[in-house]
């Protein structure tokens, strides 16, 4: 039988929660640079694919470099370049592509002719990218990504949540940051259900966050991030 208590609390806890929403579409698509692909650890290579001239990304742990023939599967591939940029006149274009459960990053060279570059698993690129950039506090609190890129952090015992106004200010400038991230990217929500302080004077709270996922992929706004998580750690 449930205990009377527990259920009065849970209750509260779910009357209580702070919620703030937009519920747009995520944009489709983001431009990235070419140091975007340098981070998350891949060479953009000019040669040959299957014998069609085309421009492909290679690992950077591989170290390909020009003359190298190699093999991916059934495909061959032949390097007669590997690019320090982005070719004239064109922009990295990712998205997110979305097949049974499962999120990918698209890549594809866009001017004067679309070159697709690679599809790329989500959700591992950004594990080995959030590691490799030392996005801690973003890194522990991701859940899982589709179109959408669910954060969840925590610190202590639930309680009777606080009202707005009864937020600390690190609390408060959190949830303007948030919520003006989810208006520019009309895309967004935040729920949070603070309970006041613990006998040490930390902060006892439940977050959840969801973003769009491409955003997670440009280092500037997911270093923003990670400062903003963590600045709730008081």
């Amino acid at each position: 039988m449930t205990n009377p208590r527990l259920l009065e609390l849970k209750e509260r806890l779910f009357l209580d929660t702070l919620v703030f929403e937009t519920l747009g579409e995520p944009a489709e698509e983001r431009i990235f640079r070419h140091r975007d692909l340098r981070r998350w650890g891949f060479d953009l290579l000019s040669g040959r694919r299957a014998g069609t001239r085309c421009r492909f990304l290679a690992p950077a742990a591989d170290g390909r470099k020009a003359g190298d023939r190699y093999e991916v599967g059934e495909e061959s591939f032949e390097v007669e370049e590997v690019l320090g940029d982005l070719p004239a006149d064109t922009r990295l274009v990712g998205r997110i592509a979305m097949r049974e459960g499962r999120a990918w990053l698209a890549l594809a060279l866009r001017g004067a002719e679309d070159t697709a570059l690679a599809e790329v698993p989500a959700g591992e690129l950004l594990l080995g990218y959030l590691r490799a950039t030392r996005r801690h506090r973003l890194l522990a609190a991701l859940r899982n990504v589709g179109r959408l890129a669910e954060l969840v952090q925590s610190n202590g015992q639930e309680g009777r949540a606080q009202p707005y106004d009864a937020l600390p200010a690190n609390f408060r400038a959190f949830l303007r940051e948030a919520r003006e991230t989810a208006r520019v990217q009309d895309a967004g929500r935040v729920a949070l259900a603070w309970f006041g302080r613990n006998k040490d004077g930390k902060s006892r709270y439940r977050l959840s966050w969801l973003v769009p996922t491409l955003l997670l992929f440009d280092a500037d706004i997911a270093e923003r991030m990670d400062k903003l998580l963590d600045a709730l750690a008081d």
